[in-house]
């Protein structure tokens, strides 16, 4: 195994466990009704996310372009490496821009009320769990999967990779319906 292939992994190994660590602390915030919970759930997705995505992210990127060089791969020519790096940066992008502004809002937020001795209003609540916020966090994972699918399996039709993606959108619509009804406040 060359020095790429295992970057690529362990950059792989650093996303996708950041993901779900966030997607816990995402769970644990909406399961709760006291604002230190809140407060700390918040703190560690921006520690997860800032650590483990971050630097998984850059690692999966790297070494991902490196590997499609060394391996003659044209950038274009495969639908399942256009549907990695297509998504890859999607979700890239996506994640640097929307997920942050509202992670980083949440978490100001909160620790702000947790300084001032507040309860746990409705209001920080409702920021936290906006359409958009819910979109962000609950699309990773699927679309992480699909990442991961691409890359293993390698579909050499265009058929296989955009059903892929259907099923993680899918699954996301899913997630962004069920997991706030079922995980509200206790």
């Amino acid at each position: 195994m060359d020095y790429y292939t295992l970057a690529h992994i362990v950059g792989f190994i650093l996303l996708g466990g950041g993901l779900l660590a966030v997607f816990m602390s995402e769970l644990q915030a909406y399961r709760t009704a006291d604002l230190g919970v809140f407060a700390e759930a918040a703190r560690y997705t921006a520690v997860f996310y800032d650590s483990f995505v971050i630097s998984g992210a850059v690692l999966v990127a790297v070494s991902g372009f490196f590997l499609t060089l060394e391996l003659g791969l044209g950038f274009f020519e495969e639908p399942w490496l256009v549907g990695m790096w297509g998504l890859f940066l999607f979700e890239f992008i996506e994640g640097n821009t929307v997920t942050r502004i509202q992670f980083r809002r949440t978490l100001r937020r909160s620790r702000e009320a947790l300084e001032r001795g507040d309860p746990l209003t409705s209001d920080l609540r409702d920021e936290a769990r906006g359409l958009l916020n819910q979109v962000t966090h609950f699309l990773d994972i699927p679309l992480f999967t699909v990442i991961v699918y691409c890359g293993t399996v390698r579909p050499d039709t265009w058929l296989h990779v955009l059903s892929a993606i259907g099923i993680g959108l899918t699954v996301a619509v899913c997630l962004i319906t069920i997991v706030p009804r079922l995980a509200g406040p206790r």
